[in-house]
């Protein structure tokens, strides 16, 4: 009798693509982004997968262009350790293991040897720190990183709940009712809090903040759909701030543009919202974008948006908001009702997707090939 031969199972794909916020290079010709625990790099050209980066064992977290050489990256991982890389070349320069799960990525240039990120607070459950790492420049692959200072006490585990101000000046963070900016040269932390619901019934929790690149103005998203620009934050009492309302429901993220003259909103409602400031704040609208955008991105250069979807969709737009590509990963429905089917024409996986619709998925490429509307619905 012949003895059965080991079953090995090997992944093809289909992670999240929207757990993080995704980053152009410089000249916005690739777009790179998390995925579990790879991070994926597409060309913004054509849609394809061109370079796939292996080497975290645990969730990515964060993808950062490394500041002073735009032809590396950063990325922060689950699994305790930062990872530089030559993306272009898929190249693992180095490994800085911190020691604690990583669960937001900062790189600023302002901080030449070292970078921003948000860890558990050791003994306290649900408790998270903005700390600095230093990043050591000794020779070697394999580094420790150990080298922790505090910044901030107390903040949301979501990356898009801090951010860095002007030239990194400041550091703006935001939970539940509370927002608090630390600036680093004068080490004064200032804290400001709002009432949880406003006699009209809104709902002012924090969901979100952006920092202005070159004003001292923080944009900050609430649970009711409100956008509030806060202004002279550097006084604890003489701060003022004025209110946007569009989205009605939470504002997911913000992000202002490069010279700070617009602001992009994306929320629940699929719809990508450009307000533009110092023209009586304007707006215009990029409906039907599919299902509710959890990260907004800018390219370096302007011109081109990016918007991360829950339904694992990317979709990359001109600055003019005239929709440019798409970047369609596996869709996870609730219940698979259909099983999983190969198409034998093209190879490719076959599955309930979204609503109404069947998903061809090819595992080769990691990507959605086509969705096909059986309802009628589409």
């Amino acid at each position: 009798m012949v003895a059965p031969a080991a079953l090995r199972v090997v992944r093809c794909g289909g992670r999240a693509m929207h757990g993080a916020r995704a980053v152009f290079s410089v000249g916005a010709r690739f777009l790179l982004c998390a995925s579990g625990d790879f991070v994926k790099m597409y060309s913004v050209a054509t849609e394809e997968l061109v370079q796939l980066l292996r080497g975290h064992s645990d969730l990515v977290t964060g993808v950062q262009l490394a500041p002073h050489n735009r032809l590396q990256l950063y990325s922060s991982s689950l699994d305790g350790t930062i990872k530089l890389w030559d993306f272009t070349d898929g190249i693992l320069i180095k490994t800085f293991t911190v020691g604690y799960q990583l669960l937001a990525l900062y790189a600023l240039p302002s901080s030449e040897d070292s970078v921003f990120v948000i860890i558990p607070k050791s003994g306290e459950r649900d408790t998270f720190q903005l700390v600095s790492v230093k990043l050591t420049k000794a020779a070697g692959q394999d580094m420790e990183a150990k080298e922790l200072s505090v910044v901030l006490e107390g903040v949301d585990a979501s990356p898009k709940c801090t951010a860095f101000g002007r030239e990194g000046e400041y550091v703006a963070s935001v939970k539940d009712v509370n927002l608090q900016v630390y600036f680093f040269k004068q080490k004064q932390l200032n804290r400001f809090s709002l009432r949880a619901t406003n006699k009209k019934g809104g709902n002012n929790v924090f969901t979100c903040v952006a920092c202005h690149p070159q004003e001292d103005c923080i944009a900050t998203g609430h649970a009711d759909g409100k956008i509030r620009l806060w202004r002279n934050f550097n006084h604890k009492k003489e701060y003022t701030f004025s209110t946007l309302h569009w989205h009605h429901d939470k504002v997911l993220d913000l992000a202002f543009s490069l010279e700070g003259t617009s602001l992009l909103s994306g929320g629940v409602e699929s719809v990508l919202v450009q307000w533009h400031c110092g023209s009586d704040c304007k707006r215009d609208f990029l409906p039907r974008l599919g299902s509710a955008i959890e990260y907004v991105s800018i390219s370096s250069d302007g011109t081109f948006y990016c918007t991360s979807h829950t339904d694992n969709r990317i979709t990359i737009i001109n600055s003019n908001l005239r929709f440019s590509k798409t970047i369609q990963g596996l869709i996870k429905a609730r219940d698979v009702k259909t099983g999983l089917v190969v198409d034998p024409r093209t190879k490719a996986l076959v599955l309930n997707g979204e609503p109404g619709h069947l998903q061809f998925y090819c595992l080769q490429s990691d990507k959605q090939l086509y969705s096909v509307s059986w309802t009628g619905l589409g």
